[in-house]
């Protein structure tokens, strides 16, 4: 509530005053330093053009500050990545944190982050994820949890008043009766039965390289987050739904895009640097391919050691001697249960060394292709932009 004015609010506004700009982005106030000079000029422009010159200023490469801790190294990143959410996320580096959680393509598309059901989803997975969070709650430490989420005391009277609100409105919720508990089991049977509109569009846009999540036709975020990169990439003026009824009420003219699409022989679009699956792009959409690579090297380099190793135990009679030798002499080694020893030693000894050497090698073989075969496919997913 603190953070979106009452659930008003899911983008920051650049619509300050001077005295605003003064208040969060002055000096002593902020990194971005204003002085009271820059702050009424900036005031003085449109408000169109207001977010944006003080978001790049304040956030982006104005600040070298903000610029390097939120990765905002474009020059309208400031602008793009600027607060939104129900949590008023900033930064390109924690939309893109945000994304991992979510799996909504934020970095691509900020935009999502600005409307209702992919901010809210955000939003939950923000606190549930910071154990502080739920920690001060049960406290009812309202002063811990409001620095876990803004990282001070920025909004805290708010804070203080809208949670008085809501401990009023909720005094007497005593959450919903779990089914079955009270009641004839058959009135409250849950229709399990899945959208088949909305699987279809599932299907087809995951042909598409989109990740609308399962494909088992149940409304979420990622499915959200598909459908409104589809009409982003596509240009298109449909309005993106943020909920199933939303989605019940643009799917004829969503589906005739999609038809549109599939006869172009239409796929998500990439950038340059995830289509030519540069390595720095790979590893940072896919960090687990940095190991999958690792294993497969080392599973080869091993392989082919063994292999080579198990060739020259082969053809090396001097080795074989050695071994007859020591099987020869074997009796001479201090035994604490000679019986059991020489069970084994005996076992052991009737198979020869290079079966155990090229059993390795084919272990290790094994597991070089494995590897390789993750590490290209998630490769391959990225490349394609299946993977977000």
């Amino acid at each position: 509530m603190t953070e979106t004015g009452g659930l008003q609010v899911l983008s920051e506004s650049g619509a300050y005053s001077a005295k605003g700009i003064m208040k969060i982005f002055g000096i002593g106030k902020h990194s971005a330093r204003i002085s009271a000079a820059e702050a009424a000029r900036i005031a003085a422009l449109p408000v169109a053009q207001r977010g944006p010159v003080l978001f790049n200023r304040a956030y982006g490469v104005g600040n070298p500050t903000k610029m390097r801790e939120f990765d905002n190294t474009g020059p309208n990143d400031g602008w793009l990545y600027r607060g939104g959410g129900m949590m008023q996320c900033t930064g390109k580096s924690n939309y893109r944190k945000m994304a991992q959680k979510t799996g909504l393509p934020l970095v691509e598309h900020p935009e999502l982050l600005h409307s209702p059901g992919s901010a809210f989803t955000a939003a939950y997975l923000e606190w549930g994820g910071d154990p502080r969070c739920n920690a001060a709650a049960d406290r009812d430490d309202v002063k811990g949890a409001r620095r876990a989420i803004n990282g001070g005391d920025n909004g805290l009277d708010r804070c203080i008043a809208f949670l008085a609100k809501a401990k009023k409105v909720l005094a007497n919720y005593g959450g919903a009766t779990p089914l079955g508990v009270l009641a004839d089991p058959a009135v409250n049977e849950v229709d399990e039965s899945v959208d088949p509109e909305l699987q279809d569009v599932q299907i087809r846009l995951k042909a598409m390289n989109y990740n609308p999540g399962r494909t088992e036709g149940e409304w979420g975020g990622l499915t959200a987050g598909a459908i409104s990169g589809f009409i982003n990439d596509r240009r298109s003026d449909i309005p993106a739904p943020t909920s199933a009824e939303a989605f019940s009420a643009v799917r004829e003219r969503l589906v005739l895009e999609i038809e549109a699409a599939e006869a172009e022989g239409f796929a998500r679009p990439v950038a340059a640097g995830r289509a030519s699956a540069d390595p720095e792009v790979v590893a940072e959409v896919a960090p687990e391919v940095v190991p999958a690579k690792r294993s497969a090297l080392a599973a080869a380099w091993g392989a082919l050691a063994t292999f080579f190793a198990g060739l020259w135990q082969t053809v090396s009679a001097p080795v074989m001697k050695a071994w007859d030798f020591f099987l020869g002499h074997k009796d001479d080694i201090p035994e604490v249960d000679s019986g059991t020893v020489s069970a084994v030693t005996g076992y052991l000894g009737s198979i020869p060394p290079a079966v155990w050497i090229f059993a390795a090698a084919a272990l290790l073989t094994a597991i070089w292709l494995l590897s390789r075969q993750s590490a290209n496919a998630i490769t391959q997913s990225v490349k394609t932009g299946a993977r977000a």
